[in-house]
């Protein structure tokens, strides 16, 4: 007696999915994915300004600590047209910052409302054209902007605007 296996005995049917069934996989990954890349955009949107906000009242900080190291005056300069930070001494630049549309940090202004776009500690940490009212440092994405004020230690602020 031959025992034929199902596959063998009906050769016409076949194991698989149906087109049917892969397009409409298919149009529900890809609504899927259209869901989370605008969800995600809008997080994107809402984060980088926030990041950005923290890390300039860290570079103030930072340029605080570099000149009571130093014994020496350093400068915290912002550049609105490159969208930079430059922590600098007068013979060198200690560090750079971007935050450009091709950094990681993507923001649409970075700007100061201090007179020559800088703020400079002197040897012993302090700055004297620091803490004034409504002085600081403007950080805004598309949605969200903050500023950044600080005191004449280096201790800072951000409010959102």
């Amino acid at each position: 007696m031959n025992k034929a296996t199902h596959r063998e005995r009906c050769p016409t049917r076949r194991a698989g999915f149906t087109l049917t069934e892969l397009i409409t996989v298919l149009a529900l990954a890809g609504i899927m994915m259209g869901i989370v890349t605008m969800q995600y955009s809008a997080y994107l949107e809402r984060i980088v300004p926030d990041r950005a906000s923290r890390i300039v009242g860290s570079y103030v900080s930072l340029t605080r600590s570099y000149a009571v190291q130093r014994r020496s005056a350093v400068t915290l300069a912002v550049n609105p047209v490159d969208l930079t930070l430059m922590i600098r001494t007068e013979e060198d630049t200690i560090r750079t910052l971007p935050f450009g549309p091709d950094s990681d940090l993507p923001l649409d202004t970075l700007d100061t409302n201090i007179d020559g776009d800088s703020i400079t500690f002197s040897a012993w940490g302090v700055c004297s054209a620091c803490g004034m009212v409504g002085t600081g440092i403007t950080v805004a994405g598309s949605s969200t902007s903050y500023l950044i004020t600080f005191t004449a230690l280096g201790r800072w602020k951000r409010t959102e605007q």
